[in-house]
């Protein structure tokens, strides 16, 4: 390691990219000041999380993995349903392929967990607790606070998410004075309504994710354990309007009433309290991460729809090759220059992924479905050897 001088970082943001970045630039002595908006960690939407070989790889190096394993389940395999029939009384379900997570597993020498999110920000912020790190809670940036952050800090670090990132608008502002850069979010025609549900009795198959594909529709059931999922479910729909309602249990088993028995069994214990209604965005790729001393990382940086399944993935492999550079280098142009060169074209990749899969689930009729319409139909050491692309173990 290096010894370079500790920076003062101001990070926008608690959410995993902020919190496990927090974590680590403080380990390493850097005097660290989260700004959240938000009154609590763990508050923000979200019901669960699946941390692919690639965040299990990041976790384990920060000393997390074993407090993560604890509470979360251990999918073997992710089966695909689609729908063959259109008759709406009769939405039959066959399998369509099958996906070997534990192959996935061995190739990447990594484990893939599920979690709900409420756990993984408990760890995390467990975790920053530790540290000389302060988190600031109630604390919104907008442009002219930021301004003043870049001011005050070596470092000022935008994981303030996909929809309303101040510093995404102040890095594209500055962009756009040289070409057309669109700094909003983008809707992309469908809504996700997501929850957990936990039963007495089993529930679910608990090595087992399913998948659900049907006309314009999708049912996901993620296990933790057999008596707790997390869920899923879209559909196509307009953009969100004001008198736009957030759809509840008694909406769900209408709409998916005639769907397979799981599906049904997992709406009927669901918790209320849980379920949320999101009209789905993500954010074209951007040509810079960075202006001055500001660098976005997680969905400031690069959101890509939920059908990717790596938003939290690259959130913490953002976090972590970050941390690696900052002691190489004292200059942090070159600091912010390097980590967009190594991970700016892995992001992208995925962000585009993520939008394929979404238009072959919601806007491709499932009889027009090409056969490798999703990742199940690729190899498990191609995406194993992506997914563990770029990360090395840490020697510092």
């Amino acid at each position: 390691m290096n010894m370079t001088a500790k920076k003062r970082i101001a990070i926008i943001g608690a959410g995993v990219a902020g919190m496990a970045f927090a974590i680590l630039a403080a380990r390493q002595g850097h005097f660290v000041h989260v700004f959240e908006r938000r009154p609590q960690t763990g508050s923000e939407l979200g019901a669960g999380v699946t941390l692919w070989p690639n965040a299990s790889f990041v976790l384990k190096q920060m000393g997390l993995l074993d407090e993560i394993a604890k509470v979360s389940g251990k999918p073997k395999s992710m089966v695909r349903y689609d729908q063959h029939s259109s008759d709406p009384l009769n939405q039959a379900f066959s399998e369509k392929s099958r996906l070997a997570i534990h192959d996935i597993n061995r190739q990447a020498q990594n484990e893939t967990y599920s979690i709900l999110r409420r756990d993984l920000m408990a760890i995390l912020f467990d975790a920053l607790q530790k540290t000389q790190a302060h988190i600031h809670f109630s604390h919104p940036v907008q442009a002219e606070a930021l301004a003043q952050l870049k001011t005050e800090y070596d470092l000022v670090i935008g994981a303030d998410g996909r929809m309303n990132s101040a510093a995404r608008q102040n890095i594209t502002s500055a962009l756009s004075a040289e070409s057309s850069v669109d700094n909003e979010a983008v809707y992309q025609g469908f809504i996700n309504v997501i929850g957990i549900s936990q039963s007495p009795f089993t529930l679910v198959d608990k090595t087992v994710i399913q998948d659900y594909w049907g006309d314009g529709e999708r049912f996901g059931i993620v296990p933790i354990d057999d008596q707790t999922c997390y869920w899923a479910a879209g559909w196509v729909s307009l953009p969100k309007r004001k008198s736009h309602p957030f759809f509840t249990q008694k909406d769900l088993m209408h709409r998916f009433q005639h769907w397979p028995k799981p599906v049904i069994d997992v709406l009927q214990h669901a918790q209320g309290a849980s379920i949320n209604t999101i009209y789905v965005h993500d954010v074209n790729p951007i040509t810079s991460w960075h202006n001055d001393n500001v660098l976005l990382i997680g969905d400031a940086a690069h959101a890509a729809l939920p059908t990717s399944g790596q938003g939290a993935c690259q959130a913490l492999e953002d976090a972590w090759t970050l941390a690696q550079l900052l002691p190489e280098h004292d200059d942090i142009d070159v600091v912010l220059q390097q980590f967009q060169a190594k991970r700016i074209d892995k992001t992208t990749a995925i962000q585009r992924t993520g939008r394929h899969i979404a238009q072959t689930i919601f806007h491709t009729k499932p009889s027009d479905r090409a056969v490798d319409g999703s990742i199940s139909q690729t190899p498990s050491h191609a995406i194993a050897n992506f997914w563990m692309s770029g990360l090395i173990p840490s020697n510092v």
